[in-house]
C-alpha cells in the first residue's frame, strides 16, 4: 500500500465519481488517496482495518479462506465500492480476503477520521447504507451461485466476471494457465473438472486455449451460459 499525496489527483476522483460535494467538508478534508499493486492484499480476514476504502479505479478480488485452507470466491468489485464499512461501523476484524486484481487505487478515510467526522456525517452515513445493501443483494446472489449452479455456470460467471466490457475479445491475464488450480478452488471444484469444463468451452467456441492462457471467444454466450448471475 502507498499513500499517494497529491491532492489534485484526489479531487479527479471525487469529480470522476460524482463525491464532490456529496458530503460534509470535514469529511472530505479527511479523504486521502492509496494505491495497491496488482496481487496485493488490500486485508485478510481477521484484521483489524484502520482503514474504509473507496474503490476509484482498478478491481478487486473478495474471497473466503474455510477452515480446511480452502477459499470460496464471494464475487468482485470495481468502482465505486467501498472495502471496510461493515467493519467500521460494527468494530468486527475483516471476515474476508481481498486482493487487487490489478493496479488498484482507492479513496481512504481513517479509523480515527470515521469516528471524529465521517460517522456525523448524515450525508455519508446515507451513502455507506447504500453501499451495504447492494453488498447484501450481491452477496445473496454469490451465495446461491456457489451453492445451486453447475461448475460450467459457475466458469461462465467468473468468465463475464472478470471481462471488461471494452476488453472482452482481448486475453484475460488472470487466466493463465498456471492459475487454474486456484481458480477451481475459489469456484468450489477441482481442477481436473474445471480442466474439463474448458475444454469443452474450447470445443463449443466459447475460448480459446493458446501459448498457456486463455483467450474469450463468445462472450454473449458465456452471459447466457452464466443465466445472469455473476462474481460482480
Amino acid at each position: 500500500m502507498r499513500k499517494i499525496n497529491d491532492p489534485d489527483a484526489l479531487k479527479r476522483y471525487m469529480d470522476a465519481h460524482r463525491l464532490s460535494g456529496l458530503f460534509d467538508r470535514k469529511t472530505e478534508r479527511a479523504m486521502e488517496l492509496f494505491s495497491f499493486d496488482r496481487g496485493e492484499i488490500i486485508c485478510s480476514s481477521g484484521d483489524q482495518l484502520m482503514h474504509l476504502f473507496l474503490l476509484v479505479e482498478g478491481r478487486i478480488k473478495v474471497y473466503k479462506v474455510l477452515p480446511n485452507g480452502k477459499s470460496i470466491l464471494i464475487r468482485f468489485y470495481n468502482p465505486l465500492s467501498t472495502i471496510g464499512d461493515l467493519e467500521m461501523l460494527s468494530d468486527i476484524p475483516a471476515r474476508s480476503t481481498v486482493e487487487s486484481v490489478n493496479e488498484t487505487c482507492f479513496i481512504g478515510i481513517s479509523r480515527q477520521a470515521m469516528a471524529d467526522t465521517a460517522n456525523e456525517d448524515p450525508a455519508f452515513l446515507r451513502f455507506i447504507v447504500k453501499q451495504l445493501a447492494n453488498k447484501l443483494d450481491t452477496f445473496s446472489n454469490a451465495s446461491s451461485l456457489n451453492l445451486l449452479y453447475p461448475v460450467e455456470t459457475r466458469f461462465a460467471s467468473y468468465l463475464v466476471s472478470i471481462t471488461s466490457d471494452e476488453n472482452g475479445r482481448e486475453q484475460i491475464e488472470e487466466l493463465k494457465t498456471s492459475k487454474l488450480t486456484e481458480i477451481a478452488e475459489l469456484l468450489g471444484t477441482s481442477y481436473r473438472h474445471l480442466n474439463r469444463v474448458i475444454t469443452q468451452f474450447a470445443r463449443d467456441g466459447l475460448v480459446e486455449r493458446k501459448r498457456g492462457a486463455l483467450f474469450i471467444k463468445d462472450l454473449d454466450r458465456l452471459r447466457a451460459l452464466s443465466n445472469g448471475n455473476l462474481y460482480s
